[in-house]
């Protein structure tokens, strides 16, 4: 079951200082575009190297969906240099974990490794930005590949045509309410020229952001940067226009699903566009990790530990995308019935009011220290 409403009506102004330098982060750009970021971190001879796109699902054409989630599979079939499979075969001889993975609004490569590995991280990964080479029969095998992964994944999973359905209806008229795989028939009617097609399109220099984390100096960082992206060639980069949903009114979806007898019930509020909201994302995290943040919430405390009424409630906040953020609660009531279901909701917004009420500044402090220990431990 789900409780669907465009607009939050709460609003906060809750102060959040983000003054303290966590990571004493070095950003600059090279000439052609590249924005990169250094962190020095010297706790361990180890280094995180992040590549990430400027680039996912929501740049596809109509008809097909799936592209960028099957470019980020055909990455890794080689290069002119590096050919078939010799990226995963040179990772796994160093001992070094490689990934990736595709989103509405991006597509991020990541290594982690001994730091004695870095400048071959970037001399593979700057590669794969400029000379990706695969043949038909590298396209084809990687298809079907993709296609059975969202029919493993996501069609297999009864609670899926829910989590489908209820981003179709969160952005009815934009590009984040089609899933990131694509359909199964969009992905079976993908090209090898389309894809390709979207490899030069959007992997540029200047439409990327690299990340590198670890034991070497922010000096000795930039040069090996510079060494092997700085001669890239930078691109006429247009990426696609995104709606941003400004309309005021309220949906409600309830959903019965075979073979799921427990119920879900989540209620997801559409915002503005992080630009928009500026240091008001601030106060949407912090409001999150309070209401939901854990069996410590204000909401957990009220709703599972005192009343009873849930086994398990969670709230996030989603601001890293081009178009509208979400703020969304999330729960399972103790009971499955529909009139039960029907009781919680109003007692989920007796709840949320009671802890706005109930907020102190001591507590905000409280709460805003566990959110950095978090980014620091984590």
């Amino acid at each position: 079951m789900i409780k669907f409403c465009r607009y939050l009506s709460v609003f906060l102004c809750l102060s959040f200082s983000a003054e303290a330098e966590l990571f004493k982060a070095h950003e600059f750009f090279l000439d052609n575009g590249l924005h990169c970021v250094v962190i020095e971190n010297h706790k361990a001879p180890i280094v995180k190297h992040m590549l990430w796109y400027k680039v996912g699902s929501v740049d596809e054409n109509n008809g097909r969906g799936g592209s960028a989630h099957l470019l980020e599979h055909l990455m890794f079939r080689g290069t002119k240099k590096v050919s078939g499979e010799k990226f995963n075969e040179i990772m796994e001889q160093y001992g070094a974990d490689s990934n990736a993975f595709t989103s509405h609004d991006m597509t991020v490569y990541h290594q982690f490794a001994d730091i004695s590995k870095l400048e071959l991280l970037m001399a593979l990964e700057a590669d794969r930005m400029q000379n990706l080479d695969f043949d038909e029969n590298d396209f084809a095998g990687e298809q079907k590949i993709v296609l059975q992964e969202r029919k493993q994944v996501i069609e297999n999973n009864p609670a899926s045509p829910f989590t489908e359905r209820l981003n179709k209806m969160l952005w009815p008229n934009s590009a984040y309410g089609h899933p990131v795989t694509g359909l199964s028939t969009e992905i079976m009617s993908l090209t090898y020229a389309n894809v390709t097609d979207f490899y030069h399109k959007y992997y540029a220099p200047n439409n990327a952001i690299l990340i590198v984390s670890g034991d070497i100096n922010f000096e000795l960082a930039k040069q090996l940067i510079e060494k092997y992206y700085g001669n890239i060639e930078r691109k006429a980069v247009v990426r696609t226009a995104l709606n941003v949903d400004d309309n005021y009114f309220a949906e409600t979806l309830d959903m019965a699903l075979p073979n799921i007898t427990a119920s879900q019930m989540v209620q997801k509020w559409l915002l503005s566009p992080h630009n928009k909201l500026q240091e008001k994302i601030f106060d949407y995290v912090v409001l999150a990790q309070y209401l939901g943040g854990g069996e410590t919430s204000a909401l957990y405390k009220q709703l599972v530990l005192e009343q009873n009424n849930a086994v398990s409630i969670s709230a996030a906040y989603k601001f890293a995308t081009s178009g509208n953020t979400v703020f969304s609660v999330s729960l399972v009531p103790a009971v499955h019935t529909k009139q039960y279901t029907k009781q919680l909701w109003k007692d989920l917004y007796a709840a949320m009011e009671k802890s706005m009420k109930n907020l102190t500044a001591a507590k905000l402090e409280q709460i805003k220290r566990k959110i950095l220990a978090d980014l620091v431990y984590v």
